[in-house]
């Protein structure tokens, strides 16, 4: 998932939480509307659509010309990064590509954030600065031809606190795009750029509705959120009820936010009560929306069928998952399959 909080980082969230035995709950069906209300109420944060864009606290100017303040007038993509992130490297070609299109109608800045090594548990930074700068530097230099545009890497957290953390955004990369009068005209994944970002060149952008959507998108993940750790840590029959009025509900179109729901209570060790009836529902509805290609949500779905028992159904749909998958992932799918074979004999 990319809005909110990263798969990853809340599955670390919840692994914070000793397991307990397992004990499958049935999902009992729910009077969606009136468990939503119990969910919390969305606030807007502090940087949000319409708000003037924050300063630019940079340690180095890696690549191209420095963008110290935006200029009246002239429109800015500022995009945030990290060398650990897959997904980032996939979108360096993308914004290279629109850099190329609109030339010097945007400035496009990668800023490099999250990438000094901390402690975990005191947060203390345990990599010297200039080590820091010169991994980061190195890569920049490894990857210049996907990166045609400038790069930066923030100075000390500041540039993350001030944009990210401020703007309620937990997962990169995300880009902010700032127009002609320096406020924060949209943000969102670099792959989602292209038709806002013409709209707002152009001087057509709808900036109240992109800011309806998005106050959706942040208040799905604080309910995301809340629901997962309330199964974990909290009333976790209350918890599957409330998820499944998510996935009845606000969730029912968001393919990979169902499929997050169904492997994090299927696989997570902090998840103390499996519903495996529950993930087989979020995880079925992901692959009616992916229309049963996508080899991840259907190795998800086998997954709860082989928990709830139905291995032949596991099976089947594993053998599906890895027709569909290619190069490491489909070496690692078809292990699983040969797990659910060896069951079978």
């Amino acid at each position: 998932m990319r809005n909110g909080l990263t798969l990853a980082a809340l599955a670390a969230a919840l692994a914070a939480t000793p397991a307990l035995a397992q004990h499958e709950i049935t999902t009992k069906p729910a009077d969606t509307t009136a468990l939503l209300d119990e969910l919390p109420a969305f606030e807007k944060p502090a940087v949000w659509f319409g708000s003037h864009a924050p300063g630019m606290h940079i340690a180095k100017w890696v690549k191209g010309d420095p963008v110290t303040e935006f200029q009246s007038g002239q429109v800015y993509v500022v995009e945030f990064w990290a060398t650990w992130c897959v997904p980032c490297r996939k979108a360096f070609p993308h914004m290279t590509e629109l850099q190329k299109t609109y030339g010097d109608k945007v400035r496009f800045v990668g800023v490099n954030i999250w990438d000094r090594e901390q402690n975990r548990e005191t947060g203390e930074y345990t990599e010297p600065m200039d080590k820091c700068l010169a991994r980061i530097t190195s890569f920049v230099e490894e990857h210049s031809d996907d990166m045609g545009y400038t790069v930066a890497i923030e100075e000390s957290g500041k540039m993350s606190d001030a944009w990210m953390k401020a703007a309620g955004q937990n997962g990169i990369p995300t880009c902010f795009v700032v127009d002609g009068s320096g406020r924060i005209a949209w943000i969102g994944y670099p792959l989602e750029l292209d038709e806002p970002l013409a709209q707002i060149v152009k001087g057509t952008f709808d900036s109240k509705a992109a800011a309806t959507e998005a106050s959706h998108q942040i208040r799905n993940t604080q309910w995301y959120q809340y629901v997962m750790k309330e199964i974990a840590t909290g009333d976790s029959e209350k918890g599957y009820e409330l998820a499944g009025a998510l996935v009845d509900g606000p969730f029912n179109d968001d393919a990979h936010t169902l499929n997050s729901m169904a492997w994090l209570t299927l696989t997570s060790s902090a998840v103390a009560h499996r519903d495996p009836a529950f993930s087989i529902k979020a995880a079925t509805r992901a692959c009616e929306l992916t229309d049963w290609k996508d080899p991840s949500i259907l190795d998800t779905l086998a997954r709860g069928y082989h928990d709830n028992g139905e291995l032949a159904k596991a099976i089947k749909t594993q053998r599906q998952a890895v027709a569909n998958a290619e190069d490491e992932l489909k070496d690692e799918l078809q292990k699983t399959l040969d797990g659910y074979l060896a069951e079978k004999e």
